[in-house]
């Protein structure tokens, strides 16, 4: 089985269960690690990976495994397998749907062993779909490098965020559907590939988890990382 290792080199634990692929035989991606900006958190996403030693991004492409989205308002509940493509990120609070209010956090396996092959990464993005936002507002998304995740993951069995990676701070004017979150994870996918990591989980959820402002929904299935390769 396989098991993955945090930034710092620190063993995490194994995984049976069905990753994040990506690539055309069952590459996978690599964890994020940016400078964090002061009073900010992240999460992290899935991924695909150039197969070409040459500048340039890969085609994105990838098959979502194991992710799961928790709920501090029902922490002793798992959401894994319970809500469909929708991932959610920050504080809910609707009255039409009182089940589906509080802060919620998403986290997602993936696999890494398409970046075990010569070559210097130049660059590594993180992508994601955001179909819908309570708010057009800049409220930062925050990537982390955490460890393991099960289908029974709660909120008050969440694994450890280990370390911020990067952030992204969306904004447009509304409406503001279906828009694609980039995240810069250069020096994670580097460490995936140094220290030959099989897989990895990565957490999101927003920086700002007091206002529903800042609440979005995520497709686990459109996660992706695109590696430029020199």
């Amino acid at each position: 089985m396989p098991t993955s290792r945090s930034l710092t080199g620190r063993r995490r634990s194994r995984s049976g269960y069905a990753l994040l692929a990506c690539g055309l035989v069952g590459g996978l991606a690599a964890p994020a690690a940016v400078a964090a900006s002061p009073g900010t958190q992240t999460g992290q996403t899935g991924t695909s990976v150039s197969k070409q030693r040459q500048p340039g991004p890969a085609a994105p492409r990838g098959r979502v495994g194991l992710w799961t989205s928790v709920n501090q308002a029902h922490p002793n509940r798992t959401y894994h397998g319970q809500t469909d493509d929708v991932a959610r990120i920050g504080k809910r609070a609707l009255r039409n749907n009182p089940e589906l209010n509080g802060v919620w956090r998403t986290f997602i396996t993936m696999g890494s062993q398409d970046l075990h092959r010569p070559g210097t990464i130049r660059k590594a993005e993180l992508r994601i779909l955001n179909p819908t936002s309570q708010s057009c507002a800049a409220y930062n998304v925050e990537a982390w490098d955490t460890g393991r995740i099960y289908p029974s993951t709660t909120w008050n069995r969440q694994p450890q965020w280990s370390r911020l990676l990067s952030w992204v701070s969306p904004s447009q004017r509304p409406p503001c559907p279906n828009r694609t979150l980039s995240f810069d994870v250069t020096r994670s996918a580097r460490a995936a590939q140094q220290y030959r990591w099989p897989s990895m989980t990565l957490g999101l959820k927003a920086a700002n988890e007091r206002s529903s402002d800042a609440y979005k929904t995520l497709r686990p299935s459109t996660a992706r990382l695109v590696v430029h390769w020199n």
